[in-house]
């Protein structure tokens, strides 16, 4: 054996440890390492690392070597339990929990195990009571925001944590006990940006969802625009509405600063409490619009009408308003006439947000239909086109889904969403500019005619989805509504009969549907739910799933991701190997593990779905570990979700592997026990699945078959088997009797004679 073989470095290196010399016997596994390329022997050796970093009190690198052997074993007790001894050395008692109860799962009996659990548990209580009483929590928040020599990191993260509390009923009650009113107006007054949003979310946390506190959220919101008002920061928000980026002397903006601006001016006016503040609100927004207005500086207009996008896209009564003032609209053409590039995009804009509402677009149909043709058509300038056309699908979508209050003339829809389609497709146009082309087709979806075309056209579904991975969140809203045009996925109103026979002979409208509707619903939407499942499988959905099997994410994500990894690996193999390259294999291995009985049967099932895969049997086939084991003693389990699930992974596993249908032999003296139960099961299907792992394994290998055949597994296949044909049991009763059919091959059971 060299000296620089693996398994003389590994063996030097637990001669060093057991002698006390740790440094030493981290070089020695260090070298091993760098020369090892089994896996197996790779875990034992970041496994007895661990080890060494335990005793070096270096916590976080006895967790990653301890991390890298539970991801090749996730039953390897010794890893995990050293694991959990370094997390509980760096404060993490949650995970520390989570392992050391795995550890007990494995060895029921282990005092060690069970002690440590008990002491964890009583800790995570004791933390748990100190940590979260909501008056201190409140208190340390605040003097951390307003400590001077608070690090950055803490400030960002008490912020967090004042918003998450304050949409919990006990906690904006003790924030607004504990002074928080003032306190937040007072992080305001900082002037930093950081805390200025920090406190409007809190506030707007605390005046949600609580109607217990009807009056105070009335007070808050009062007290609060009160203090705007006096401080001019309603028109301090007017002021970010109106930036324009391409404009020198800007304040510094992101993609979402004017939607952020506008989301604030609506909650403020939806929060007042009576029509004189209303109107108060609706007066500072006109003054300070009407003082933007200079026929001398182009600027200052556009600033004005930004300003009106803006109110649009929040208190949108109050900017329809101002949108129908005298001089507005005219402001608006002479934007649209003007040579550079960036009033034409402001006036453009404004035009498509105060189209929003049907019932208040009939001003902008008559005034600005010709208005946006006329840009649409003359302009050479792409991003002023694609406004334009944007304008037009939204003005020509006015009606809906009402057929009879269409726009424009019959066919003029598809032509415009046509269009769409063709900008969607270019790769050459920015991504701001391709954005555009799928807004438009979010409002000309609500046509029958134009999803039909849209969902035949799988190079724009592709091109509309890879749009998804940008940065640019806000696009988000327009794929969603598209998607929920094309599926009719929207809620439609019950219309009786009797009550259109009532509106007609009063001369009321009566909505129309699409002479196409039906056969959308019927035929399109199952091509398109086809064509979303290949695209979302190319744009990446499995991977945010993964992300959230996190250890640090709370159950419900944990068991929201699972199903979803299930669902998704029971459409196809490429799937399947998709979540095996985002090495998720290990964390589902890991969840079979968990004690909350949802979460582990989630995990049951999504390798139940994923065993197909070579690289899974072959984890199964491995040595040193207790993947298999665990599998039966979860067939055993009482909970008939989670036994149909690991039923089924060993059906599976048997009938590819006839290795594994011999190792269940050999990983737990309860097999034939378990296996039985399964066989006898009152649901047909787990007695379907139980009954198929044991023609697996009389087909496996012959002294094992010999052994169930004289055991009372044949009592029970007989039984079984001579049961009257049922649909219900009918698989069952089939693999019954090809288990005993197979015996009778063999020669180890003679049919009767008459």
């Amino acid at each position: 054996m060299g000296k620089n073989s693996v398994e003389f470095l590994k063996e030097e290196g637990n001669k060093h440890f057991q002698a006390g010399e740790i440094d030493k016997a981290i070089e020695c596994y260090t070298k091993a390492i760098k020369f090892s390329k089994d896996k197996k022997a790779l875990a034992v050796i970041y496994r007895n690392r661990s080890a060494c970093f335990l005793k070096k009190e270096n916590y976080n690198n006895a967790v990653s070597d301890a991390t890298k052997a539970i991801d090749v074993d996730a039953a390897d007790i010794k890893a995990l339990y050293r694991r959990c001894q370094a997390l509980e050395k760096l404060g993490k008692l949650d995970m520390a929990f989570k392992d050391v109860q795995r550890c007990a799962t494995l060895e029921p009996k282990n005092k060690t195990f069970l002690e440590t659990l008990r002491r964890l548990g009583a800790e995570i209580q004791q933390k748990l009571k100190t940590t979260f009483s909501t008056d201190s929590r409140v208190q340390n928040m605040f003097d951390i925001l307003f400590a001077d020599e608070s690090d950055k990191e803490k400030q960002e993260k008490a912020a967090n944590n004042l918003i998450v509390l304050a949409r919990e009923d006990a906690g904006a009650e003790r924030i607004f006990q504990n002074n928080g009113v003032p306190l937040l107006m007072q992080l305001i007054d900082t002037g930093k940006p950081d805390m200025i949003l920090a406190a409007i979310r809190t506030l707007s946390g605390m005046c949600t969802g609580h109607r217990a506190r009807k009056d105070r959220k009335d007070m808050i919101s009062c007290n609060v625009f009160m203090e705007m008002s006096q401080k001019t920061g309603l028109k301090k928000i007017l002021k970010v509405c109106g930036q324009v980026p391409d404009l020198p002397d800007q304040l510094p903006l992101t993609e979402n600063t004017q939607l952020i601006a506008s989301v604030l001016l609506n909650k403020v006016y939806d929060d007042l409490r009576c029509d004189p503040e209303r109107d108060n609100f609706r007066d500072v927004c006109d003054e300070y619009i009407k003082s933007k207005f200079d026929p001398n500086d182009m600027d200052k207009n556009i600033h004005a009408i930004n300003t009106l996008s803006g109110l649009l896209q929040g208190p949108f009564d109050v900017g329809n308003v101002l949108a129908g003032r005298q001089g507005v609209m005219e402001m608006m053409v002479a934007l649209c006439g003007s040579e550079r590039e960036v009033d034409q995009l402001v006036a453009v804009e404004a035009l498509i947000h105060a189209s929003t509402k049907t019932s208040k677009a009939s001003f902008f149909i008559s005034n600005g239909v010709t208005l946006l043709k006329d840009m649409y058509k003359k302009t050479k300038n792409e991003k002023i086109k694609i406004r334009a056309l944007v304008g037009l699908c939204k003005l020509g979508s006015a009606g809906g889904d009402d057929y009879s209050m269409r726009q424009f003339a019959e066919g003029s829809t598809e032509k415009l969403a046509k269009q769409c389609r063709k900008w969607l497709c270019n790769p050459t146009l920015d991504v701001r500019t391709r954005k555009w082309a799928v807004e438009g087709l979010a409002y000309l979806t609500n046509d029958a005619d134009v999803k039909d075309d849209f969902v035949d056209d799988e190079a724009a579904m592709r091109a509309m989805f890879e749009l998804t991975q940008s940065k640019d969140k806000t696009i988000l809203y327009a794929v969603a509504c598209t998607l929920v045009n094309c599926t009719n996925s929207y809620d439609k109103k019950e219309i009786i009969p009797e009550m259109v026979q009532l509106a007609k002979f009063s001369k009321q409208h009566v909505p129309e549907q699409h002479p196409k509707v039906t056969y959308t619903e019927s035929c399109d939407v199952a091509n398109l739910k086809s064509l979303k499942v290949q695209i979302f499988h190319i744009y990446e959905v499995v991977r945010p799933l993964v992300s959230l099997l996190n250890t640090e994410r709370d159950g419900l994500e944990n068991f929201e991701a699972l199903l979803g990894l299930t669902n998704l690996a029971a459409l196809n193999d490429k799937l399947r190997v998709k979540i095996l390259k985002e090495k998720a294999l290990p964390e589902i291995e890991n969840y079979m593990f968990e004690e909350h009985d949802q979460i582990r049967q989630a995990a049951t099932e999504c390798m139940c779905n994923l065993v197909c895969c070579k690289e899974v049997q072959d984890r199964y086939l491995e040595d040193g570990n207790d993947k298999l084991k665990l599998l039966i003693l979860l067939c055993g389990e009482d909970d008939a979700q989670l036994q149909r699930a690991a039923a089924g992974a060993l059906a599976m596993l048997t009938a590819a592997q006839k290795k594994l249908a011999v190792k269940i032999t050999k990983v737990t003296g309860q097999w034939l026990e378990i296996i039985q139960r399964l066989c006898i099961h009152d649901n047909p299907e787990i007695q379907h699945r139980g009954l198929v792992t044991v023609f697996n394994m009389l087909d496996a290998d012959e002294q094992l078959a010999k052994k169930l055949i004289e055991c009372e597994l044949l009592e029970i296949l007989t039984f079984v088997a001579k049961l009257e044909d049922n649909p219900k049991k009918q698989d069952a009763i089939n693999a019954a009797r090809a288990c005993l059919s197979r015996a009778l091959d063999s020669g180890f059971i003679k049919p009767f004679s008459n």
